[in-house]
C-alpha cells in the first residue's frame, strides 16, 4: 500500500474557500482531509466544516460569493451503471441512504471562475461532522490562548483553515458512522465512512492501538473491529492493491463521494 507525501500546505481549492468564509474558521473533512494526510484517495466533493452557529453565516458568504445552492450529484461512474441490472433503484437507494446529508448539510454548485477542479461543495456544521467544538471561543480569529491551544493539538491550523489530525479525523469519521449506522442502518453513507477509516488505516500504517486513550468504549470497540478487518485481508491479499481495495469496497466509486 503506499501513500502520498503529507502535505504541509492547504491545497488551492481549499485556500479559496478559507478566503471566501473568512474570518470563519473552516475545517476539512472526509476526502479532502485524508488526502492532506497522504491517503490518494479521489475527491469527488470537497467537504467543509464550519461550526453550527456559524453555518448559516458561512451559507450567505457562499452564496454571495455566487454559489448557488443544488443537490448534489451522486450518480456512480458510468462504467458502474452501465453494469447494474436497475440503474435507477440504485440511484434511488443511495439518494434515500444520504437524507440525513441532506436535512443537516448545504451542496452548492460552484461558480465557473472559483474551484476550478470542482462542480459542487459540501457544507456541513461541526456536530455533523463529530468534529470537536470550539464555536464558544473559536468563532472569529480572535481564539484565546485555551482554545488555539486545543486547536494546535487536534489540527495542523493555516490562518483560518484548520486540517485534522490522524487522530481526531479517526475518531470524528467513526462517530458520524456511529450515528448514522444508529439513526438510518448501514446505508451507502455509513459504507462510505467505514471505507475511509479503512483507507486510513491501510495507507497511512495507523496502529490499532491509537485510540485505546478514547473515552468513548462505542468508538474504540469499532475502530478496533475494522482495524482487524484491514490486516486481516492485508495479509491475505498481500501487496496487491487493487485486490485489496476491492475486498473492502474500495474500488467502487460511489463509495468515495
Amino acid at each position: 500500500m503506499f501513500r502520498r507525501p503529507q502535505d504541509h500546505e492547504p491545497d488551492p481549492e481549499t485556500s479559496q474557500l478559507g478566503r471566501i468564509l473568512s474570518p470563519l474558521r473552516i475545517y476539512t473533512w472526509g476526502p479532502v482531509a485524508m488526502s492532506y494526510l497522504g491517503v490518494p484517495i479521489v475527491i469527488r466533493l470537497p467537504m467543509v466544516v464550519v461550526q453550527d452557529k456559524d453555518f448559516e453565516k458561512a451559507t450567505r458568504k457562499l452564496e454571495d460569493s455566487g454559489f448557488i445552492p443544488s443537490s448534489p450529484n451522486r450518480n456512480p461512474a458510468p462504467e458502474i451503471m452501465a453494469g447494474l441490472p436497475d440503474p435507477q433503484a440504485v440511484l434511488r437507494q443511495i439518494n434515500e441512504d444520504y437524507e440525513r446529508v441532506g436535512r443537516s448539510c448545504k451542496t452548492f454548485n460552484c461558480p465557473s471562475h472559483l474551484l476550478e477542479s470542482f462542480q459542487q461543495i459540501l457544507l456541513i456544521p461541526s456536530s455533523f461532522a463529530s468534529l470537536p467544538d470550539f464555536s464558544s471561543t473559536t468563532t472569529e480569529l480572535n481564539a484565546t490562548k485555551q482554545s488555539a491551544a486545543l486547536a494546535t493539538a487536534q489540527y495542523d491550523t493555516f490562518g483560518n483553515i484548520l486540517y485534522p489530525h490522524q487522530q481526531t479525523l479517526l475518531e470524528s469519521l467513526i462517530r458520524a458512522a456511529i450515528v448514522e449506522e444508529t439513526n438510518a442502518g448501514f446505508t451507502s453513507r455509513a459504507a462510505s465512512m467505514k471505507s475511509w477509516v479503512s483507507m486510513m488505516v491501510g495507507y497511512l500504517g495507523i496502529e490499532k492501538d491509537i485510540l485505546d486513550d478514547c473515552l468513548d468504549e462505542q468508538v474504540a470497540t469499532w475502530y478496533s473491529t475494522v482495524h482487524t478487518l484491514v490486516e486481516y485481508m492485508r495479509a491475505s491479499m498481500g501487496h496487491s492493491t487493487a485486490a485489496y481495495r476491492n475486498a473492502l469496497g474500495l474500488g467502487k466509486n460511489y463509495l468515495l463521494t
